[in-house]
């Protein structure tokens, strides 16, 4: 008898224990068992593009160009809880860096330039999707290697939004003395995605 009481006494924090963790870890497995049930995406007819790009600036009066491109290559089927199954596309400049420095402001902030996401230049946009590339959009200010100026939205450092500016051509020539001259890029491919057999 004392045996069941013990057992019992122990039993109920585990079972208790046991029904926080599926309670908290149940609407994430069938999440996750609901993606992996969801069919593949089609194949791209077209899995690697390079699309050539010219910014040309003027930081204090002196005229610079940055020129190079951006590689894009289909990289497979990715998954997550917000999109499902998609088509997963990576992007990498010909020159080897991730962003094209434009001016170092001081040792802890850089101001860069990045060209644009490989989903828009190789035609996998989402039909609700609405993307254009512009140069505003693509000029990133990181202070020691944390993007705290990206997309429109201006980023304390641990990443949470904090104003919605943005550092626009008027606000870099004010802020950074940059004045953006000219910008020209590949216009992105149509691609078809024909369905799974």
């Amino acid at each position: 008898m004392k045996v069941k009481k013990t057992l019992l006494y122990l039993s109920i924090p585990l079972l208790l224990i046991f029904a926080i963790i599926l309670f908290i870890a149940l609407p994430w497995l069938l999440i996750f068992i609901g993606n992996q049930l969801e069919p593949n995406p089609s194949h791209p007819e077209i899995t690697y593009g390079k699309f050539p790009f010219r910014l040309e600036y003027e930081i204090n009066g002196q005229r610079k160009v940055i020129q190079d491109t951006l590689i894009c290559e289909y990289d497979g089927i990715g998954s997550n809880e917000a999109r499902g199954k998609y088509r997963k596309w990576k992007e990498r400049l010909a020159g080897g860096d991730r962003l094209l420095p434009v001016l170092g402001v001081n040792s802890r902030i850089e101001i860069s330039y990045y060209p644009g996401i490989a989903e828009y230049y190789m035609g996998d946009l989402d039909s609700t999707d609405e993307y254009q590339q512009t140069v505003a959009d693509s000029i990133f200010i990181e202070q020691e290697g944390i993007i705290i100026k990206k997309d429109g939205r201006v980023f304390e450092n641990d990443g949470r939004t904090i104003n919605t500016q943005f550092s626009n051509s008027n606000e870099l020539l004010d802020k950074y003395h940059i004045k953006l001259i000219s910008w020209d890029s590949t216009p992105p491919i149509k691609d078809n995605f024909p369905e799974a057999k």
